[in-house]
C-alpha cells in the first residue's frame, strides 16, 4: 500500500512523526500497511518516505555446489563449484553494459534445483548451465567425414547427447515466469576450461562452438558471450522490467 490523504471522520489520531493530534474531521495521511503506531501523519509532517528494501546480494557463483561438497565431499560437487565460479568471472569481465546477471538462483517451483546463471540482455534471457567435465569434448557426426545429419556430444569418448535435454528442466519453469513467447530464451550448456576435440572441417581447427543442438547452445566458457552482447529486440526498459520479474520469482539458492 501507499500513503493517502484522508479525512478522519470518526476519531482523531496522533501523528507518528511530531506527536500532535490529527483531530476528528481534519485531514491527515494514513497507510494501513505500516506498523501499528506509525500509520498516521499530520498534514504538516506529510507522508513518510517509502524506503525500498535492499535486495539480497547474489551469492558468489558456485556457492550452492560448494555447500554440497562440504556435505558429501564429492569431486563432482567441487568441480561444479569451480566451473560455476569461473563462468561468473567470465560474465563479469565480458558482458556488455546493460545486461543483468542473476547468479545461483532457485528454479521456480523447485526448492532444491538451482540455475547457475541467468543473463537478461537485449538479445533475450540466457539460461546458463556451467559444466566442468573431464575428458575431451566433441560435438560431431557419428563418422568422419560423414553426411549423416545427426550430431552427438561425447565427453571422454562417452555419448552424453541425452544430457543436453536436461537443461529444459530449468528452461521451462523460467519461460513460465516470463509468460511472453516473444521474449527469446536461450539455453546454454557451457563447458568451462574444457579440452575440445577437433572441429569437423577441412582445416581441423579446434572447435569450441557455439553449436546448436535441439535449441540448446553447446559452447566453451567464453565463446557464446559475444552472442549475448549482440543487438537484440528488447528495449532497455523491457530488459529492466524482465530482470526485476525474474529476480522476484527466483530467490538466491
Amino acid at each position: 500500500m501507499a500513503w493517502s490523504k484522508t479525512a478522519f471522520a470518526r476519531n482523531g489520531a496522533p501523528c507518528s512523526s511530531c506527536g500532535g493530534m490529527v483531530q476528528k474531521g481534519a485531514e491527515g495521511w494514513t497507510d494501513a500497511s505500516q506498523p501499528r503506531g506509525q500509520r498516521v501523519r499530520c498534514l504538516a509532517c506529510g507522508p513518510a518516505e517509502t524506503v525500498m528494501p535492499t535486495p539480497p546480494a547474489d551469492p558468489v557463483a558456485g556457492s550452492s555446489a560448494l555447500r554440497q561438497d562440504k556435505r558429501y565431499r564429492g569431486d563432482n560437487n567441487l568441480k561444479g563449484a569451480q566451473g560455476e565460479y569461473l563462468m561468473g568471472t567470465y560474465l563479469a569481465a565480458d558482458l556488455a553494459p546493460g545486461a543483468h546477471v542473476l547468479t545461483d538462483r532457485k528454479v521456480p517451483g523447485d526448492s532444491e534445483a538451482n540455475i547457475d546463471h541467468v543473463v537478461v540482455a537485449s538479445t533475450g534471457v540466457w539460461i546458463i548451465d556451467s559444466k566442468k567435465w573431464a575428458g575431451e569434448i566433441r560435438y560431431r557426426s557419428p563418422g568422419f567425414p560423414s553426411t549423416d545429419p545427426r550430431k552427438y556430444l561425447t565427453v571422454d569418448g562417452k555419448d552424453r547427447t541425452s544430457d543436453i535435454a536436461k537443461i529444459y528442466r530449468l528452461v521451462i519453469p523460467v519461460a513460465q515466469v516470463i509468460g511472453d513467447t516473444n521474449v527469446p530464451v536461450h539455453p546454454v550448456l557451457a563447458f568451462v576450461e574444457a579440452t575440445w576435440g577437433v572441429k569437423e572441417g577441412l582445416h581441423f581447427r579446434r572447435g569450441k562452438g557455439p553449436y546448436e543442438h535441439e535449441g540448446v547452445l553447446i559452447s566453451g566458457g567464453h565463446s557464446f558471450i559475444e552472442l549475448i552482447n549482440a543487438t537484440g529486440p528488447l528495449t532497455p526498459d523491457a530488459v529492466e522490467s524482465l530482470w526485476r520479474r525474474l529476480d522476484a520469482a527466483m530467490p538466491p539458492h
